[in-house]
């Protein structure tokens, strides 16, 4: 055990160190957050030590992240969604072969369409071209609207004379 509290043991850092060596290797190979079970696996360490090790690995410290990875893929998405996107797709359908001669199923290939989307729009305006809603505030009059009573000032040399 390390005599000064604030340094992390070498079995600690050791079992950490192999943690984010498995959620890089599976981030860059499926495209996706590790379950804990998978690092379980990967790992040969208990559930507990990798949950208390994906503790630590946070987003945007300054340090190396192995999620950041994903980030490419996830504005690209985002773009797409938000300009709108077509892609290739099967449609499966029934077809009647006449009366009481029953029916078989055909797989018809089509591209689908899909249109952009405003939320995504909006999502993609406020993260990559840094643009804010604009804030406006309602004032609310009470009925019968506002009474303002002026009184104008005496000016005190006036009273003296």
């Amino acid at each position: 055990m390390p005599s000064n509290p604030n340094e992390e043991r070498q079995d600690s850092q050791r079992n950490r160190a192999k943690i984010q060596k498995e959620i890089l290797r599976i981030v860059k190979r499926e495209l996706r957050k590790p379950t804990v079970q998978e690092l379980v696996e990967a790992t040969g360490l208990s559930d507990k030590t990798v949950k208390a090790h994906l503790k630590h690995v946070k987003l945007g410290d300054g340090k190396p992240n192995p999620f950041q990875v994903l980030t490419p893929n996830v504005i690209l998405s985002l773009y797409k969604k938000a300009v709108g996107y077509s892609q290739p797709a099967v449609k499966i359908l029934t077809v009647s072969n006449g009366a009481g001669a029953g029916s078989s199923v055909e797989e018809v290939d089509y591209t689908e369409i899909f249109g952009p989307d405003v939320a995504a729009a909006k999502l993609w305006m406020q993260l990559v071209e840094g643009f804010t809603e604009k804030s406006e505030t309602e004032h609310k009059v009470p009925p019968g609207g506002f009474t303002f009573n002026y009184v104008v000032p005496k000016d005190p040399e006036a009273d003296g004379q």
